[in-house]
Order: C-alpha cells, then structure tokens, then sequence
C-alpha cells in the first residue's frame, strides 16, 4: 500500500512538472516544430538557442554539457548532435576528413561554404557524418554528428534538417 502511495505522488509531480513546463510567458516567441519534433531550449549552457530534436515518443533524451563548451543532444541511436558556439572553418573540417587514415573518405554528399555530409568508412562498411555552421542573430555555431555511431544518410540527413530549424532565444524569453 505504501509503494502504491509513493507511485501515485511520484506520478503527480511529474504530472505537474510537465504541466508547468509547457506554459508560454507572455513575450516568448511561438515555435512550431515539425511533425515528431519538439524545440528544445539549451539557453542554460549560454548558447540562446532552441534546438529540434525529435518528441519523447522516439526515445529518452540525454543532454551533455563538456567543459570545452560543446552540448552534446542525443535521442536514441540516430539522433546525436553536439553543439559549439564557434566560427567553424569548413577548410579545415575538410583536411581532417581527408586526412583520416582509419575511417577513409568516400565521397562527399553535400559540400557546400556552411555545411559538409559525407560519406566514409573502413573497408566496405559505411558511415555517415554531417559537419554545419550557423550563424543565428549575432553568433555562430558548429553543428555535428556524436562520433561514435555509425549513421546512414538518412539518420545523418535528419540531424542536419534539425540543425537547420535552430532558432534564436531572443534575451527578453524568460524561463518557464
């Protein structure tokens, strides 16, 4: 009976944390994410933006603040980006993966003056990896995929479809 009480109150925070989360204060700008997405605020690592990533019905979200500054967001297996706030040099970007001798260049996907996609790998096996730089309001940011996870294309091409709907919290937004 005891754990049966404890359970109930433990549902009833959580359904009150949740209920006052997704409240709009007045002046805060009203986004809309796609179809199975949801904004995520990351304005408490210093970084003023609003991040998509996918709902909670694709998994458990885990944030990861590093001490270099970077913000790692995963959900699930195909969704891991880390977020910097830096200028980025795609020229260089480019000599590190063309210079990898372990996990080989194959060919680039996208390549473009902000955002490089490209395939690689070892031997026949294949990964995906995507590297893009945003300029939101007065600051840049680097956006790439977690090392570590093979992705396909199309996991890689969703992350960047995401790093490309970043908004900018405005410093008038107020927490909720």
């Amino acid at each position: 009976m005891k754990h049966l009480i404890k359970i109930t109150l433990v549902l009833m925070l959580m359904a009150g944390i949740i209920s006052c989360g997704g409240k709009k204060e007045e002046g805060q700008e009203q986004l809309t994410a796609p179809a199975g997405m949801m904004y995520l605020d990351i304005s408490r690592t210093g970084m003023n933006l609003y991040v998509v990533t996918p709902d909670s019905t694709k998994g458990v979200l885990d944030t990861i603040a590093q001490s270099s500054g970077e913000y790692l967001i995963k959900m699930g297996q195909n969704f891991q980006i880390s977020v910097m706030e830096n200028n980025g040099d795609i020229a260089q970007r480019k000599a590190d993966i063309t210079n990898d001798d372990v996990n080989k260049l194959k060919k680039y996907v996208i390549d473009d003056a902000t955002t490089l996609m490209w395939e690689s790998g070892i031997a026949d096996l294949s990964e995906f990896h995507f590297y893009h730089i945003a300029k939101v309001g007065d600051r840049t940011y680097v956006f790439e995929d977690v090392k570590g996870e093979p992705f396909t294309q199309d996991a890689i091409q969703k992350m960047l479809d995401a790093c490309k709907l970043v908004k900018e919290k405005k410093t008038s937004d107020k927490k909720a």
